[in-house]
């Protein structure tokens, strides 16, 4: 459909059938590829063109990638790529306003690529897919092997035929982003119930065996002191054993709800805490930097159980000279960092949500498993003799 051909009431209706076909081919299954293929074909048929490409942005890489085109070029999706603004297409997503080409040769944005075999083609028009007026979610190019001038009509057409595209390529982004929610979400949960049920039978195993047994043994020999109250020696020696085991009841019990939450968060906060927990270390040097930050207490425990656990690393196992310790606001990011000048161990440098597949070496793995569930990035860096960096970065909340 050339500008002029036909009747305008034809051409009227041939526009109508085009986006009627179009609205069915994108209110169906939102297969972005599918749907940009079968676009493209519709697109080239309706407009006497030649070819159609359906580039999509990628606004992480910053890249415009073909997502689907008419054969035989439909084989190349997901293999073709353009920086942001590079080329007529880049440009047109960078600008998010129409191109008119009739001699792309002549125009200094085209770029030549050699796969889509640039040189068949003369004439090009291309068209942002655009998303409620605003947001570049992709390019519709359209190209003739014959020079045309395409005309305001076809650029409006087009303009259409992307904007109903733009829909069904902003809805499949948005149900991929929910699926990849939901799937991190019943991750998350998975992991929460996993903590819970440790934290259930640590705390069973601690009554059980700390709490139960001393509160067994005190009342024997609370049933040996009754006994015993006609002998006073007796009586004295029973109950002095009772206070013995009340006193190591009630401190096993102190112990099991500092497992929860250690109370020294409570009474002096998490930098204070960290300082203090990092001076009661055995090692020659001590370098403490805290910040005050206050953050919600999951958060707070988390990071101070890992500097907990990161320290306690460095006296079992890295027989180190000197220690850093920092805690550091920077970025709209908590940043928790364990320096040491220890020995070390195999080559690691991990950088991600909740760090790595837990290999790394002792007690690594509580640590990765506390960093992903307040959504903290973990990384650890080691070399033999060159000592250990633990490094802990969290999206600031306050408290």
């Amino acid at each position: 459909m050339s500008e002029g051909a036909g009747s305008l009431a034809e051409d009227l209706a041939a526009e109508n059938r085009l986006l009627r076909r179009i609205i069915e081919v994108t209110s169906g299954d939102p297969d972005v590829r599918e749907v940009s293929q079968r676009v493209a074909s519709l697109v080239t048929e309706a407009t006497g063109s030649d070819v159609c490409f359906v580039h999509l942005v990628e606004e992480d890489r910053a890249k415009v990638v073909l997502a689907g085109g008419t054969p035989p070029f439909d084989e190349l999706a997901g293999t073709v790529e353009l920086a942001l603004g590079e080329g007529v297409a880049g440009w047109v997503a960078e600008n998010a306003e129409p191109a008119v080409v009739p001699d792309k040769w002549a125009d200094p944005r085209y770029r030549y690529i050699p796969a889509l075999r640039g040189e068949d083609y003369t004439s090009m028009v291309s068209v942002p897919l655009l998303v409620r007026g605003r947001r570049v979610v992709g390019v519709l190019n359209v190209h003739s092997k014959a020079a045309r001038a395409y005309g305001e009509r076809e650029v409006a057409l087009l303009t259409r035929v992307a904007d109903l595209l733009a829909r069904t390529v902003d809805n499949a982004s948005l149900y991929r982003r929910l699926a990849e929610r939901e799937e991190a979400l019943e991750e998350f949960a998975t992991r929460i119930i996993d903590a819970q049920e440790h934290e259930r039978h640590r705390l069973a195993g601690e009554i059980h065996d700390g709490i139960s047994q001393r509160l067994i043994s005190l009342w024997y020999h609370l049933l040996a002191a009754e006994d015993a109250a006609d002998r006073p020696e007796l009586l004295a020696r029973e109950l002095s054993v009772a206070k013995e085991l009340a006193t190591d009841a009630l401190g096993d019990a102190r112990s099991a709800i500092s497992g929860l939450r250690p109370s020294v968060l409570d009474d002096l906060g998490l930098g204070p805490s960290l300082e203090s927990l990092a001076r009661s270390l055995p090692v020659a040097e001590v370098d403490v930097k805290v910040t005050h930050v206050e953050l919600a207490p999951h958060v707070e425990v988390a990071l101070y159980r890992i500097a907990q656990e990161a320290v306690q690393n460095v006296v079992k196992h890295a027989g180190a000279t000197s220690v850093r310790l920092e805690l550091g606001l920077e970025d709209e990011c908590v940043r928790l960092t364990v320096r040491d000048d220890g020995r070390g161990f195999a080559a690691v440098e991990r950088d991600g949500p909740g760090g790595s597949d837990g290999r790394y070496s002792y007690g690594m793995g509580g640590i990765r498993e506390r960093a992903e569930l307040i959504g903290a990035r973990l990384s650890v860096v080691s070399r033999p003799g060159k000592g250990t960096t633990l490094e802990v970065v969290v999206p600031f909340r306050s408290g």
